[in-house]
């Protein structure tokens, strides 16, 4: 994945380095939970640009009123033209880890900005307290053996 992406790791989410070991000691493959958190993903991202904001809930910079007044649809809406950094959210399921983000290389122009051409972050890409907790509950589901 060439753009911009996050790398959930044990790291993104506090106490899933537990969850996580013990399950990839019982099966040695963690691509069908991690999977299911990338679907959760998916569903939670687009429901937060709807929102047009942040991962901590925090609203996007607004456009430009110079680029508002150019902007030929979606005018009042940031990170919305045609919606394909939107419509490219995806994600990777491996038997060890989960990439989630988007093949287009501007993803990381407007996730981490770029001052020289006076574009503001916006970040999009990350994980919310909801989808943390969704994390660890899809883990201990998959421990228990009743998976979601």
């Amino acid at each position: 994945m060439a753009g911009s992406f996050i790398a959930i790791s044990h790291h993104g989410v506090a106490d899933a380095h537990e969850l996580l070991a013990r399950l990839y000691q019982r099966t040695g493959d963690l691509s069908e939970p991690l999977a299911d958190i990338g679907e959760g993903l998916q569903l939670s991202h687009r429901d937060r640009w709807d929102a047009q904001e942040t991962p901590e809930g925090e609203p996007w910079i607004p456009l430009s009123d110079k680029y508002r007044a150019r902007k030929p649809r979606h005018a009042d809406e940031v990170l919305r033209l045609n919606d394909d950094l939107r419509d490219t959210l995806t994600y990777q399921a491996e038997p060890q880890t989960l990439y989630f983000g988007t093949p287009l290389e501007y993803g990381a122009a407007h996730q981490f900005g770029r001052p020289e051409i006076k574009l503001p972050e916006r970040p999009y890409l990350g994980l919310s307290e909801a989808d943390q907790q969704s994390v660890l509950e899809t883990l201990e589901g998959y421990l228990r053996g009743t998976p979601p």
